[in-house]
């Protein structure tokens, strides 16, 4: 009976990272909003459903790309978040004496959010319009 109760506990799991992992939207709205009701602090808030759901971003445009356009890039996109930290940190090196690299990530993982969202609503139109054509 214990297991059975188990596996439904992770099944239910499952299906809540997939779905967020498939409309991450509903997770950053989701986050902010359990966060809000905590911290009753809309910014913090907003800094930590934005912190929290980036990596659902990232995993969906990563399976849109592969689903519209049969090609995996996730080897790319780990290339590329590097090249950026990089970046990120020899700027803080010609800036300022210490480099700070829980500073730069988190400014790597800001970036990353922008990105994929933007990429995100960008590949659901060019999902849609190639499903209507």
């Amino acid at each position: 009976m214990f297991l059975r109760e188990e596996g439904n506990l992770i099944n239910i799991i499952i299906y809540l990272l997939s779905f967020f992992i498939t409309v991450p939207i509903v997770a950053t709205l989701t986050l902010y909003i359990i966060v809000l009701k905590i911290r009753r602090s809309s910014r913090k808030a907003v800094h930590k459903a934005v912190n929290w759901s980036t990596i659902f971003y990232i995993l969906s445009v990563l399976i849109l790309i592969q689903y519209l356009f049969n090609v995996s890039i996730t080897g790319s996109v780990l290339i590329f978040m590097i090249i950026v930290l990089t970046i990120i940190i020899i700027y803080q090196w010609k800036t300022n004496v210490d480099i700070k690299i829980k500073k730069a990530f988190k400014i790597l993982w800001k970036i990353c959010f922008l990105l994929f969202f933007i990429l995100y609503i960008s590949f659901i139109i060019i999902g849609l319009i190639m499903e209507i054509v």
